[in-house]
Parts: C-alpha cells; sequence; structure tokens
C-alpha cells in the first residue's frame, strides 16, 4: 500500500519534504552573538511568531528564510535582548546577512509580524473581556473562589 502511495504523490510530483520556516532557526541563531542565556527563550518567541504566521494568509507571499529571520528579529526586539551592543537597525542588518535577505523586506517582514502579534493579542484581549461579561451575566451571585487562581480566568 504504502509504494502504491508514493507512485501516487510521484505522479503528482508533490514535494513533501518542503522546507519550513521553523528549519532555519538554527542556523540563524548559531550565527547571532546572542548571550547563551538568551538562545532558548529566543528561539522560543521566534517560534511562536513563526506559527503566528502560518496562520495568516499575508505571510504567504514570504519565503520561510524570510518569515524565520523576521521572527528572529521580533522575537529580539520584543524582548530587548542585547546582541554585543548592536543596535536595532545593525542587528537587522546582520540577520539580512545571515540568510542573504534584502534589509528593506526583512524590515517590512519583522514589522508585519509585529503588527500581527498586536493585531492578535488585541483580538484575545476582546474574547476574554466577552467572556468575562458572559461568565458574570450567568453567574451574577457567584462566590468567589477559595483557589488563588480561578480556573476559568487562565488566559492561554
Amino acid at each position: 500500500l504504502q509504494d502504491w502511495e508514493l507512485l501516487v504523490l510521484e505522479k503528482l510530483k508533490w514535494d513533501l519534504v518542503s522546507v519550513i520556516a521553523n528549519d532555519f532557526l538554527a542556523h540563524i541563531l548559531h550565527h547571532l552573538p546572542l548571550p547563551k542565556d538568551k538562545v532558548d527563550l529566543v528561539k522560543k518567541h521566534a517560534q511562536t511568531f513563526i506559527a503566528l504566521c502560518a496562520t495568516d494568509y499575508t505571510f504567504a507571499m514570504y519565503p520561510p528564510s524570510m518569515i524565520a529571520t523576521g521572527s528572529v528579529g521580533a522575537a529580539i526586539h520584543g524582548l530587548m535582548v542585547s546582541v554585543n551592543n548592536f543596535s536595532g537597525e545593525a542587528i537587522t542588518e546582520l540577520l539580512a546577512s545571515i540568510t542573504g535577505t534584502e534589509v528593506d523586506c526583512l524590515k517590512a517582514c519583522q514589522e508585519q509580524i509585529e503588527a500581527a502579534l498586536a493585531e492578535n493579542l488585541k483580538q484575545a484581549s476582546q474574547t476574554q473581556q466577552e467572556y468575562s461579561t458572559a461568565k458574570t451575566a450567568a453567574y451574577p451571585a457567584s462566590q468567589p473562589t477559595s483557589t488563588p487562581t480561578d480556573v476559568t480566568d487562565i488566559n492561554l
């Protein structure tokens, strides 16, 4: 059965081994002079940005390397991580040189990523407020919980 599946994929010329933005993270982070204790944090935030980009059609026009580079730049910018006393502009130029992208395109991508995050957080906040309002309306006389955190108020 697997041989038949492979034959069908081959005839359709489907490439199942495509490169994605996450494949570039290790390469980019290896070439950045980040403090050792911040590498994992920057990587985690960059992965979150990449996942956010995967859910937004506006990033479909960018190649995976650009999304990865912009995500790392956005993570460094958002976390305010010091990269060997590089300024924000110098970090962008360094990132562009690592992946061979144009600085202007990288800036545009990074700004779009940061804007997408802001919009996503705004929507999440509105949803949380609507949920809290609905919960208050549904349970107007409810007693405060005796636990330190009300499980229903956790914002993932």
